[in-house]
């Protein structure tokens, strides 16, 4: 413990450290203040000068240099930022004669303007302009390469927005159609047009949606753009208003369903031409344009022949479409029956991948032509027609696609959480430990595959609002059934429509987005969220929510549930009348306060899923386990990142660990010990089909061994690994160790003591070959992290306060061939390394690094990149970025481009 404790007091002034530096600013309010009168005088004047340097140039055929046209951007913002750090300290000084008691109003105005300060002498400085304009070379045009085609019509039509866009005139733009029209996708090509390099300071897209509204649009404009929240719609929309006025600003509004008041959200409109106010806004009807006041709108209609026939082809591919000659021409009649629409040429297209004889073929034309049905509306003929490729999906994978529409509209959804949830309406197969998750992510890739759902960024999915309305339908057996699956979402809420529900019918109900004050209107009115009359009731998700006591009282009435997941809902004990959901298989209770397992649970034997994760129990009756014979994933896991003491309170785990070898069915096991006898027995277990593992005890010797029994027990199912061992200075690896963690994708050491690991017969590329994340956190004796060169598949590195490290990397390759360092490392965070004088030398390379943050790591001068690569940001504080040093001015040109200013968040 006296280990401990002296790692501990090493770390505590490099922790506290920013904190001490922030006691003086409400002290220093009126002198910060009025320390920027004289440098914002001299940098008007100095942005006077280079303004008339540039006209000059310009006058003799040269063009404005980027550095300065950057340059004066920059000086533009900083002194509409001071101008508003004025104005809040005048408006605090109003107050109690001239003095206001508010502390964190005061600290907030000092410490912006004392960072400001900073800014406006950095751009003094910066003003002295060797030359302000250059002769540029004629562009060359650049090429569309890739796979996507680009259609004339869509083309047209992007050129006619980019010049509404482009005029004077600060109006809003509307662009409208039928939904799977293309209206999205046109708005994406705008926006990444003018999202680099435009005159824009702003360019945002933000998603409207059915359930729009002022308190939503503020919330992802404040994701998007980084404002500070507020509590009230009107203190978000001075903050958004404050940061917009001074600013040249382009935001797209996608599928915007009404009327919205965009200057209750915060967004200036009509302030003359000093500035450049563009808004385009997307949306089904025209009339939504004329209650917005759009000037300039275009239609966009489905594409012509030509164009649906290249899209078309692009999608279905030539392998499949010279596979017979009969083929192309009934290709022809698929394009025709589908009018144009370019969600329906996508989704049909990859249906018809793969499609080789022509009878296939036909029986799709013959589908479509019966899609054309008399007395329905556009929107249900393009249900119809989207409805033939979830028909060739395979019966489990229908069932998976249609659960998709459980979530709201537009949420971005993880991919890890569909497949709890198929898990937990046994759509998968559970019958082997390395399929278990596996098999859901064929699914998804399936999924992606028919184009019905859509990838954003490696761990997460969404779906097409079209595409979920058509999943709803087809849940609701094409419409007629309204009301079997229910998203009460905030919309529902407010506008009380759930009245109207006929509860009687509903199956499955998903709550994962609502306010409060909705709410609080259903309890004053004396209405239960859900009434006792759904009898029905198979599925209950509720999400992020507090305050639903009345639910839970209730929950034990729902006697057909089989589905049930109250997560993050603040909840102190479990749902009542638990004991009497004997058809429940899927129990998530996720992120509560619940400290005790009733013995009642013990009659829900159907159980086949149970997540207690992040949970702080501390009890659990012996011989309940047992009971749940069926039981196939346990979730105990706990994810507190700092060490917490002995774990005197989780004795339980020792008695359940030993009741883990009843559950014959268990396939996937998630659990942190806080003891060393609990993992002595852990090992001791001849089934181990453990997913997560957490560590976090006080060790009886210096070293922790990690048997090589272990790691051939867990090799195909552990995927997380958190290591919170202490005092502990070396992690041996098991001699003869021959098996590889072949699904271990995460790993965190918060080890105070640990200074190297022990590698006897085995390479640590060989042992972790699918490693992603990496974490090295309070390793206070950790000398460097060589061994990480070579991970083959690692992408996210992080080190946070190893006050011993002086180089990071050393290579460690020897005589035989050059193997690539980092080949797939794209972060790289280093923060509170004191010590750390260079990262590595010239010959390791990082050939797929996107991001570095380096932050308090005061001795470090150099970078080791030769050249840019991949690279798009490096985040840093200032000081650090001015005293890095440079081979050649020229290299420090090349990458002033990607600085970052690093700002704490307290």
């Amino acid at each position: 413990m006296d280990c401990i404790s002296q790692a501990v007091t090493a770390a505590i002034p490099s922790i506290i450290g920013p904190v001490l530096k922030n006691v003086a600013y409400p002290f220093k309010v009126a002198d910060n203040v009025k320390a920027l009168d004289e440098p914002i005088c001299m940098l008007s004047a100095a942005q006077t000068d280079v303004k008339a340097k540039v006209e000059n140039a310009e006058r003799q055929g040269l063009t404005q240099a980027d550095v300065v046209k950057n340059w004066l951007r920059q000086v533009e913002a900083v002194k509409g930022e001071v101008d508003d750090i004025r104005r809040r300290y005048q408006e605090r000084a109003r107050c109690f004669w001239s003095q206001s008691f508010n502390c964190w109003s005061n600290f907030s105005i000092s410490k912006d303007a004392a960072k400001k300060l900073t800014e406006v002498q950095k751009l003094c400085e910066d003003s002295r302009f060797e030359e302000v304009a250059i002769q540029r070379r004629p562009e060359v045009p650049e090429l569309l390469i890739g796979s996507e085609v680009v259609v004339t019509q869509e083309e047209a039509n992007r050129q006619e927005i980019l010049r509404y866009i482009d005029s004077d005139k600060n109006d809003i733009i509307g662009i409208w159609g039928m939904g799977g029209v293309g209206k999205t996708r046109l708005l994406h090509l705008v926006h990444n047009h003018y999202k680099e390099n435009s005159d824009f300071d702003v360019v945002v897209k933000v998603t409207a949606s059915k359930d729009c509204s002022v308190e939503k649009l503020q919330a992802e404009l404040c994701e998007k753009c980084d404002f500070g929240r507020e509590t009230s719609v009107e203190s978000q929309a001075r903050i958004i208003s404050n940061y917009l006025t001074n600013r040249n600003f382009l935001i797209l509004l996608d599928d915007l369903w009404g009327q919205i008041d965009l200057e209750k959200v915060g967004i200036p409109l009509g302030l003359g031409k000093q500035f450049k106010k563009k808004i385009v806004i997307t949306t089904r009807s025209e009339s939504v344009c004329y209650s917005m006041n759009v000037k300039e709108s275009l239609k966009v209609v489905g594409l012509e022949t030509k164009d649906a026939l290249r899209l078309f082809y692009e999608i279905v591919g030539d392998k499949t479409i010279k596979s017979h000659n009969l083929i192309p021409r009934l290709v022809e009649k698929v394009v025709e029956e589908l009018d144009g629409l370019p969600l329906a040429l996508v989704i049909i297209g990859a249906a018809m991948r793969g499609k080789k004889h022509p009878r296939e073929w036909e029986d799709r034309i013959d589908l479509l032509r019966k899609s054309r049905l008399k007395g329905i509306d556009e929107e249900e003929k393009l249900f119809h027609r989207l409805k033939l490729s979830y028909d060739s999906l395979n019966e489990k994978s229908q069932h998976c696609f249609l659960v998709c529409s459980l979530w709201p509209e537009d949420d971005i959804i993880k991919k890890i959480d569909l497949i709890r949830c198929w898990l937990g309406l046994g759509l998968l197969d559970l019958s082997d430990a390395r399929n278990i998750y596996n098999s859901g992510y064929d699914v998804i890739s399936e999924l992606l595959s028919a184009c019905l759902l859509e990838e954003v960024g490696s761990k997460e999915v969404r779906m097409h609002d079209i595409i979920r309305d058509m999943a709803l339908w087809i849940a609701h057996d094409e419409g007629k059934e309204k009301d079997k699956w229910v998203d009460l979402n905030e919309s529902v809420l407010k506008q009380m429509r759930h009245k109207n529900i006929s509860w009687s019918c509903v199956e499955r109900v998903s709550l994962t987005r609502y306010d409060p004050d909705g709410w609080l209107q259903f309890q004053r009115e004396g209405l239960p969220l859900i009434p006792c009359d759904a009898t029905k009731l198979q599925f209950l998700r509720v999400r992020s929510l507090t305050g639903m006591e009345a639910l839970v009282q209730n929950v034990g009435i729902f006697r057909d549930l089989v589905f049930l997941e109250l997560s993050r809902c603040n909840l102190i004990s479990f749902p009542q009348g638990i004991s009497e959901l004997v058809k429940l298989e899927h129990l998530n209770l996720y992120g509560n306060k619940i400290t005790s397992v009733p013995e009642e649970l013990k009659h829900v034997r159907n159980l086949r899923f149970l997540s207690l994760r992040h949970n702080p129990i501390n009890s659990f009756p012996k011989g309940v386990l047992p009971e749940l014979k069926e039981l196939m994933v346990l979730d105990l896991y706990s994810d507190y990142p700092f060490y917490s003491g002995s774990g005197d309170g989780e004795h339980w785990k020792t008695w359940l660990i030993n009741e883990l070898s009843c559950l014959s069915k268990l396939r996937c096991l998630s659990i942190d010990l806080r003891q060393p006898t609990q993992f002595r027995n852990l090992l001791e277990l001849s089934n181990l089909p453990v997913r997560k593992l957490r560590l976090n005890y006080v060790n009886e010797t210096d070293t922790l061994e990690i048997p090589s029994s272990f790691i051939r027990k867990v090799q195909d199912s552990l995927y997380k690994l958190q290591l919170a061992v202490n005092p502990v200075r070396k992690i041996a690896i098991g001699s003869n160790c021959q098996s590889r963690l072949r699904n271990l994708e995460f790993l965190w050491f918060i080890m105070f003591e640990l200074e190297m690991i022990e590698w006897p017969n085995i390479a640590p590329e060989d042992l972790l070959p699918m490693l992603h994340d990496l974490k090295f956190n309070l390793c206070g004796r950790l000398k460097d992290v060589s061994w990480t060169i070579y991970l083959p598949c690692l992408r996210k590195l992080e080190l946070f306060i190893c006050v011993h490290i002086v180089q990071l990397f050393e290579c460690v390759g020897g005589s035989g061939a050059i193997k690539p360092t980092f080949p797939s490392l794209i972060e790289l965070l280093l923060e509170n390394l004191p010590e750390m004088e260079i990262i590595c030398d010239k010959s390791i390379t990082f050939p797929s690094l996107e991001e570095v943050k380096i932050v308090e790591c005061p001795k470090l001068k150099k970078l080791p990149f030769q050249f840019r690569g991949k690279l798009k940001t490096i985040e840093t504080e200032r000081e650090c970025w001015e005293r890095l040093e440079w081979e050649d001015n020229d290299l420090k040109q090349d990458f002033q481009g990607l600085y970052r200013s690093y700002h704490p968040v307290f």
